[in-house]
């Protein structure tokens, strides 16, 4: 893309490159390397010897982009303001800075708060501060990696690194890898940080559980008798339903955890034992959480008709996985009607547009069309004649949006009240569409905005 604010320069020596119109030289002129350092700091290296030692230049380019640091000169290298500016951009600048700054510890923090990885540029006392490091690991837990081994030891500091991320558990001391809280906060930030602790903890019941809760898949890794154990189990199914699919044959047929998982996903239903999966109860819990897993029952629960009913209730979309016989029942028909009209009015309240897709009767719903247009004016296209007819309806669309007048029936584009709503929110273009006597009201002139 070009650089629609760089002035033009004369022919000659002052331009900016030839090949690449864009892109500057180290002839361009002070004033347009100033704008376009603004918009592309790192163009900075295009730039000549002066400019890139020129305080002010240079200032503006690592502003717009940190790594400009590397192209300028060794002087501004080593001024602090330049360093801190380009630093505050982007935290991994520090890598360009002199050595002398690398041994600032107000640089080296400004760097850790904007990225913590930048530490593993910072001189080497510097990452043995515990300031900076505390600093660097609540930015990124990552950046453990790079404190000074001295710190490693230190318990405030590897809780906020594993608070960051629980993987930072890998870095610590091994007398924290022992210590159960560090444990506990590392993996209840990430299930995988349950691999870093020492084997004894690795068995805990108390870490164990925190893992299960944070993610399911912590049940595959840990001890067989550990999984087995109910108030694990229950642990993992509260967090994820899922979960039902890492534990035993003898959990999998339990109809208490069933239940918690179908609570929590009816979807995990597909792990149950193929008795529970036939169970009334189960079926129920699991329709009743998304009724698409009707889909997943045997055919003998499909024909069951409570079931049936409940899952049509939680998403009508579930009727095509409704035994035959029970498609055609009124009352089964009747609950995807009222199913299908309680979907269709949350979806217009969030987008009037649903009201497209709808099937004519329902597009004749009043209530469904006035929850429309109050979302969106415009939809009101998309009812029927007998509802542009209506006051209220046509009122509530002009009030959202002027324009939908246009959509209104003859008799409503000659009412004052209503078009004076029209043209107050859709100004002229509104009043276009307002009957010919309408357009010439005094009224309806001065309600324009």
């Amino acid at each position: 893309e070009g650089y629609a604010e760089t002035p033009e320069v004369p022919a000659g020596d002052g331009e900016l490159s030839t090949e690449k119109p864009n892109q500057i030289n180290d002839a361009t002129p002070r004033d347009i390397v100033m704008v376009v350092m603004n918009r592309d700091g790192n163009q900075l290296g295009y730039a000549s010897a002066a400019l890139r030692a020129d305080r002010e230049v240079v200032l503006a380019a690592v502003r717009q982009d940190g790594h400009a640091l590397q192209y300028a000169s060794p002087s501004l290298k080593d001024d602090k303001a330049v360093v801190g500016a380009a630093v505050e951009q982007d935290g991994h600048a520090l890598v360009y800075a002199s050595d002398g700054m690398k041994v600032q510890k107000d640089v080296v923090l400004r760097a850790v708060q904007q990225d913590g990885h930048a530490l593993v540029f910072a001189d080497a006392s510097l990452r043995a501060d515990e300031d900076i490091a505390l600093e660097a690991v609540r930015q990124d837990g990552y950046a453990l990696s790079y404190v000074h081994k001295d710190l490693l030891g230190n318990r405030e500091l590897v809780i906020e690194a594993v608070r960051s991320t629980g993987h930072a558990l890998l870095f610590a001391d091994e007398k924290l890898r022992s210590d159960k809280g560090v444990v506990i906060e590392a993996v209840q930030s990430h299930w995988q940080a349950l691999g870093y602790a020492t084997p004894e903890l690795r068995r805990d019941r108390d870490i164990v559980k925190a893992a299960v809760a944070t993610n399911r898949q912590a049940l595959a890794v840990v001890d067989p008798d550990l999984r087995d154990d109910p108030e694990i189990a229950r642990e993992a199914l509260k967090a994820d339903g899922h979960a039902l699919v890492y534990l035993s044959e003898k959990h999998r047929a339990n109809k208490e955890l069933v239940l918690q998982a179908v609570k929590q996903d009816g979807h995990s239903l597909s792990y149950a034992s193929k008795e529970l999966r036939a169970d009334r109860d189960v079926a129920l819990q699991a329709v009743s959480e998304d009724g698409l897993t009707l889909g997943l029952l045997p055919d003998e629960v499909r024909a069951d008709k409570l079931v049936v009913l409940k899952a049509i209730e939680s998403n009508v979309k579930a009727l095509e996985n409704a035994a035959e016989e029970l498609k055609s029942d009124e009352d089964v028909q009747e609950a995807a009607q009222a199913s299908e009209r309680s979907a269709l009015l949350a979806a217009v309240k969030v987008d009037g547009y649903a009201l497209r897709s709808a099937s004519k009767y329902l597009r004749a719903d009043r209530e469904i069309v006035l929850a429309a247009v109050k979302q969106n004016g415009k939809v009101l296209v998309f009812a029927p004649e007998e509802l542009r007819k209506d006051r209220e309806v046509v009122m509530a669309a002009v009030r959202q949006n002027g324009k939908a007048l246009v959509f209104a029936h003859e008799s409503l584009k000659s009412n004052k009240e209503v078009v004076i709503e029209a043209v107050a929110e859709g100004g002229h273009v509104a009043l276009w569409h307002a009957s010919e006597e309408l357009q010439k009201d005094k009224e309806v002139l001065l309600a324009l905005k």
